[in-house]
C-alpha cells in the first residue's frame, strides 16, 4: 500500500457470497499527509483488489464493502455485522475497537470487539442494513428513556448521530 503506515493486515478473513466461501487479505493504512482521506482500506480476493480511501478507518472499509456487495460478496469480520458500531470519538481516533450493541441497552467498554476480528459468516450484512440496524439501536435507547443509576447524564456507546 504505498509508503502508507500500514495500521493492520490480515491475510485469512472469509469472504461470503450466498453459499460461496473464498480467502481475502485485509490491509488498512493511515498515511496523515493525504488530506481530508488518510485512510486507505483494500481487500484482495477472488475480485480482485479493491481500495478506498475515507475520513477515518470505517469510512474507507465501508466504501470497499460497497464495492464488493455490488458482486455480491460480504467480508466476514465484526466490522460487517449489524450489532457492532463504532462511536464519534473512535472513528475520529482510527481505532479499530467497537462496541457490539444491543437494542434498548447503551454501549459498553467491556462489550467491545474488533472490527477485523472474524464474525461468523451467517451474521454479516451489507452496510445498508448495518446502518438500519445501528438506527434501530439508536431508537431503542430513546424508547428506553434516560438512564438510572452511577452512570446517568453520562455518554455511553456510540453516539452514531
Amino acid at each position: 500500500m504505498n509508503d502508507e503506515p500500514v495500521l493492520g493486515h490480515r491475510d485469512d478473513v472469509t469472504a461470503v457470497r450466498g453459499e460461496e466461501r473464498a480467502v481475502a487479505a485485509l490491509t488498512w493504512a493511515l498515511d496523515a499527509g493525504t488530506g481530508p482521506e488518510p485512510y486507505r482500506f483494500r481487500a484482495d480476493g477472488p475480485w480482485g483488489t479493491r481500495e478506498a480511501r475515507g475520513h477515518d478507518l470505517v469510512a474507507a472499509l465501508d466504501a470497499v464493502r460497497r464495492e464488493l456487495e455490488n458482486d455480491g460478496w460480504l467480508l466476514a469480520v465484526n466490522a460487517a455485522r449489524p450489532d457492532v458500531s463504532q462511536s464519534g470519538m473512535l472513528r475520529g481516533s482510527g481505532s479499530s475497537r467497537a462496541y457490539l450493541l444491543r437494542e434498548g441497552m447503551p454501549g459498553r467498554l467491556d462489550a467491545m470487539v474488533n472490527l477485523f476480528d472474524d464474525a461468523p459468516p451467517s451474521a454479516v450484512t451489507t452496510v445498508d442494513a448495518q446502518r438500519e440496524a445501528h438506527e434501530r439501536w439508536v431508537r431503542s435507547l430513546r424508547l428506553r428513556g434516560p438512564s438510572k443509576g452511577p452512570q446517568a447524564g453520562r455518554p455511553k456507546g456510540p453516539q452514531g448521530e
